[in-house]
């Protein structure tokens, strides 16, 4: 299984004893919102993950999209099941063994017991269907971890049949798609926590604080192109007070997880 798990690599320089987990990343973002006078308690929360990329169909069967395997939406998912939060998980499409199993991620004596926690998997394929599909369930969210690899344009027009292979050049008229952080978060409450990511080949950290601002996030996590599909990784987080050089590297020794304990104590810190 693919990691998650971020470790800090400079524990020594920064008096970090523990690892930092993305719940952890979660309750840096409360605190910097002044959200940390009261424990959040995890359970019944709910969670609402993008994941996987989308597909922008030119004609019936050829698509424009991001590489995305949906490794990481899917450990997100089953992390957060296991501490007993309540997933909304909206997938473009992956392989069905990237998707989150119902039960998966739940404790034994939870199942058993009849656990409260539950998932449900909504299948999109382009980037309005992963809007739309967010926007009706956005409002219901505490946390949003924007985690898909969203196609960043789509064709202007989409034919209706196969277009035929030729020896000269096909030109395709595209245009953005929606850019679903963006127009979900400028109505985000105040309560509300969104986690972005970013991919870039160059420029990271500047790009990603732009990125971060213009979507209204919380934080960010920048990572670069050779964490597609791995299971390891290199990631820097940011927030509007804090950087991370370099910060956060996947560790191969641990599963990809939620640190509730961290985030309670953490969240609860004033």
């Amino acid at each position: 299984m693919a990691e998650v798990f971020l470790a800090e690599t400079q524990r020594a320089q920064r008096g970090i004893n523990e690892e930092t987990s993305l719940c952890d990343l979660c309750a840096s973002a409360r605190n910097q919102k002044n959200l940390n006078s009261v424990e959040m308690n995890l359970e019944n929360k709910k969670v609402l993950i993008l994941s996987g990329p989308t597909h922008e169909y030119f004609d019936p069967v050829r698509f424009i999209g991001n590489a995305s395997s949906g490794k990481m939406g899917k450990a997100l998912a089953e992390e957060a099941l296991s501490r007993r939060l309540d997933v909304e998980f909206i997938s473009g499409p992956v392989a069905e063994e990237n998707l989150p199993q119902s039960g998966s991620g739940i404790p034994a004596a939870d199942k058993a017991a009849g656990s409260r926690s539950h998932i449900q998997i909504q299948k999109v394929t382009s980037a309005e269907e992963m809007l739309a599909a967010a926007q009706a369930k956005f409002s219901e969210a505490d946390i949003i971890l924007f985690a898909a690899a969203v196609a960043d344009f789509q064709p202007l027009e989409k034919s209706t049949k196969k277009f035929p292979k030729t020896e000269t050049h096909l030109s395709i008229a595209l245009q953005s798609t929606p850019d679903i952080a963006a127009t979900l978060c400028a109505n985000k409450r105040d309560d509300q926590i969104a986690i972005g990511f970013a991919l870039q080949t160059h420029d990271g950290e500047a790009k990603a604080k732009e990125k971060r601002i213009a979507k209204n996030l919380d934080g960010i996590v920048l990572n670069t192109p050779a964490t597609l599909g791995a299971e390891t990784g290199l990631f820097t987080w940011i927030t509007p007070n804090m950087l991370k050089r370099g910060g956060h590297s996947v560790n191969p020794t641990a599963p990809r997880k939620f640190s509730t304990n961290s985030f309670k104590r953490k969240a609860s810190q004033s």
